[in-house]
């Protein structure tokens, strides 16, 4: 009963959260419709009065605001407040106000020719845009939407979710209550597995539907919103009987409303069926005929039964409302990807968790307490990687607030890798003195205690670079000394005939939580802001921390002779570093790996693709990408390097790959996006096929018979940081030289190329793979 309990218990935290996750993401693509509509009624306020003020006319004397104000307000619900504001940012005209933006929330957005800003506050989104005359700003018009009424609207469709949520818990719980007591273990999971997955895709199913629903109605919500606005402001010709012959300018409004919103193909006047004034569809004067590939809007202006019928048509081609629901769907398929590989890991560990006690071998036992291990690292990397999507773009302003020049962004990655690498000696040390177990929670403490730091330094204005860099530091100490708690761990929980598995743990750990951390961290930093997303990753760490003490059994310190071939690191460097094969593989291939990983997969292209224009989702999915592919290829390159045995050709692959993954991020700057998304994926394809060989390319040189193949794999982990310390230096330098521009991404390509073309001109040289002295 116990454990059907936490099954129970962890089925439902599982699809909780994925309910939670698109609860989030479809307040944020609610929201970002709400700031477009906002955009498009205060550009058509923009126009009228920059009409009126540029001959010169005051600006208090535009009469007409309040009517504007009040069929905008008419035309979208959700808008709260419209005000007019001076210079001095006094309201035009009392009674139709709204709250200036916070100048340090503020983002700018480029609309067309003019320039509005947007802010989003704990309670409202707010929208500035400028008036102008021919010769300055003469005042602002604002716009408010409260945050609350948006996600009111999303609430009451997921109220029905929920109640779905818990009818499938509970199905799950008969499913596992009702298994035969007599079945064995294996048959056991393997059913109760099979009724998870169901009842994990049924619900992504339903909720996907229901997202799909939402994001279908938001992008059709502007043309709705300005169909209603068309007709309010014609309201007032059809009222008084006035004769649309008289009035002239219909044609410039219907086309001043498809520039506010260039995706409508076509708007209308039609009067008894035939078209009156238009802007993009048919001639004046025939009739107004729906396409099938359109969405039609039809908002009728007459009163019921009055002669003539006038309406407002507006056409909106579906494929339009396609593309945004495809958009958003994208940005949910990440999460669900999160939330699936989040519910696996804890599954397996529950798993793990029923049969450490159980009455298997000594070493089934082991390799199942070893499992538990597991979610521990999984959650490290996630908590670690929830930030990283706009990290650099934060490090980044929080050094222009420091006065400090723009290379000096660069210095707190510097110091997470660098702690990182040195914090590994160390911890390496301690490993024989103190339980895996204790490395393992101190990292987490120390990884959360920095996150926590982040969290905080958001309020220490000029300062928060330097707390920044502190914190960066005390996180990588943190992670180096988890990683070398981990892999003792689970190196002494795994069988001799698992050993090599048991090092697949980390590597799919590492790459599974980056994809999760990325994928949820880049979504959820628009609502919760950078501070509230690093409260959340130091939240994290800490409940991993706290399942560690609570769930992780303490192990049992063996009685390991020092092997033979132990020797000082030190000394076992220096010897390593004379030799040509293992100099060129670490110079040539593993550091330039690894600097290309932090300096531009999570450095440098985040922030290039920021000055874009691309959303953090875009960018933190990017990074997902390049985790994927790193699984994939790993798989494929093990099992090459098995059956071939030629690691040299799988190294100078990915570092030829590597250097054109480069050259096509750098062509992403004068071309499409896309180009971007390729080059990623075409990195992590080629780290893919380095991680898994390099190792084995290392242990089986000849040097390291000599100095021991553990020895030699100790010192090559150690030295291979140096690449992901020097990663994001070199890329910061680079942009100094060449500009904070995607071309320069060419230049590290080269580099990256021409690096692998003398590695492999090296290997040839040598005597069959035979280690040679630097004369």
């Amino acid at each position: 009963m116990k454990d059907a309990i936490v099954l129970v218990l962890l089925a439902a935290s599982s699809l909780l959260l994925l309910l939670y996750i698109a609860f989030s993401d479809a307040t944020r693509v609610a929201e970002q419709i709400q700031t477009e509509k906002l955009l498009a009624q205060g550009r058509i306020l923009q126009g009228e009065i920059e009409r009126f003020v540029r001959p010169g006319l005051p600006i208090h004397q535009f009469v007409g605001f309040p009517a504007r104000a009040e069929a905008a307000r008419e035309a979208d619900a959700l808008i709260d407040g419209i005000g007019l504001r001076d210079p001095a940012g006094r309201p035009v005209f009392p009674g139709w106000d709204s709250p200036a933006c916070d100048a340090a929330r503020a983002t700018i957005m480029q609309v067309a020719a003019s320039t509005a800003v947007t802010c989003q506050t704990g309670d409202a989104i707010r929208v500035a845009l400028p008036v102008a005359d021919r010769f300055e700003r003469v005042g602002d018009i604002v716009l408010t939407t409260q945050r609350r009424a948006i996600a009111a609207q999303v609430e009451r469709v997921f109220a029905s979710l929920l109640a779905v949520v818990l009818a499938v818990t509970a199905a799950f719980a008969l499913v596992v209550l009702a298994l035969p007591a007599a079945l064995d273990e294996a048959r056991r999971w393997r059913r109760t597995g099979l009724a998870f997955v169901a009842a994990f895709l049924g619900t992504t199913v339903v909720i996907v539907g229901a997202l799909i629903g939402i994001y279908s109605d938001g992008a059709q919500a502007r043309a709705t919103s300005l169909s209603r606005s068309l007709a309010i402001r014609l309201d007032d010709i059809v009222a008084y009987g006035l004769r649309f012959d008289d009035i002239t300018g219909l044609d410039a409004l219907f086309a001043e409303y498809r520039q506010v919103h260039p995706d409508i193909r076509a708007a209308a006047l039609v009067v008894d069926g035939r078209i009156r004034a238009q802007s993009g569809g048919a001639e004046v004067g025939q009739s107004w005929a729906a396409d099938p590939g359109d969405f039609d809007y039809a908002v009728t202006v007459s009163a019921p039964g009055a002669k003539p019928v006038v309406q407002v048509r507006v056409a909106l081609p579906r494929s339009t409302v396609y593309a945004q629901v495809a958009r958003s769907a994208k940005n949910f398929a990440a999460l669900l990807v999160a939330c699936g590989l989040i519910a696996g890991i804890l599954m397996g560990a529950a798993r793990a968790a029923q049969g450490r006690g159980g009455e298997g071998t000594e070493s089934t036992r082991g390799e199942a307490a070893g499992a538990l291990v597991t979610p521990v690292f999984f959650l490290a990397i996630l908590s670690e990687h929830l930030c990283y999507a706009f990290l650099p773009q934060t490090i980044q302003a929080a050094a222009a607030a420091a006065g400090l020049p723009a290379g000096a962004a660069s210095a707190p990655f510097v110091a997470y890798y660098l702690a990182f690498a040195l914090a590994l000696l160390p911890a390496g040390r301690l490993e024989g003195r103190v339980s895996a177990r204790s490395l393992i929670l101190a990292g987490l403490v120390l990884s959360a205690l920095g996150l926590g730091v982040m969290a905080g330094a958001s309020t220490l204005a000029g300062a928060q670079f330097w707390a920044a860099l502190a914190a960066r530091g005390l996180s990588g100490i943190g992670q180096g000394i988890l990683f070398i708690g981990v892999q003792a761990y689970l190196l002494a929980t795994a069988s001799p005939a698992r050993k090599t598995r048991a090092g697949g743990v980390i590597v799919f750990g590492f790459q599974a939580g980056m994809i999760a951390g990325m994928a949820i961290g880049s979504l959820l930093v628009s609502s919760l802001q950078p501070k509230g997303v690093f409260a959340l990753a130091a939240l994290v760490a800490a409940t991993a921390a706290l399942y560690v003490r609570l769930t992780l059994p303490s192990l049992r310190a063996p009685a390991r002779p020092a092997p033979a071939s132990a020797a000082p690191l030190g000394r076992v460097v220096a010897t390593l570093l004379r030799d040509r094969t293992f100099l060129a593989t670490i110079l040539l291939i593993g550091a330039p790996a690894k600097a290309v990983l932090t300096g531009i997969v999570l450095f440098g292209l985040p922030l290039l693709l920021a000055r874009h224009g691309l959303p953090k989702e875009d960018i933190g999915q990017m990074t997902m990408l390049y985790a994927g592919a790193v699984i994939l290829a790993s798989h494929v390159a093990s099992a090459r390097a098995d059956r071939t045995n030629d690691t040299t050709g799988l190294l100078v692959q990915g570092a030829g790959l590597t250097g054109f993954g480069l050259i096509l991020i750098s062509l992403a700057g004068g071309g499409p996006i896309a180009l971007a998304v390729a080059g990623v994926t075409v990195i992590g394809l080629a780290h893919g096929l380095v991680n898994a060989p390099i190792l084995t390319h290392v242990v089986e040189a000849r040097i390291a018979a000599r100095v021991g193949t553990a020895n030699a794999a100790a010192a090559y982990r150690l030295l291979e940081r140096g690449g992901h310390v020097l990663g994001p230096m070199i890329v910061a330098q680079v942009f100094l030289m060449a500009g904070q521009t995607f071309q320069a991404m060419a230049w590290i390509g080269a580099a990256t190329l021409a690096s692998g073309l003398l590695f492999l001109v090296l290997s040839r040289r040598s005597d069959d793979g035979a280690a040679e002295a630097i004369q």
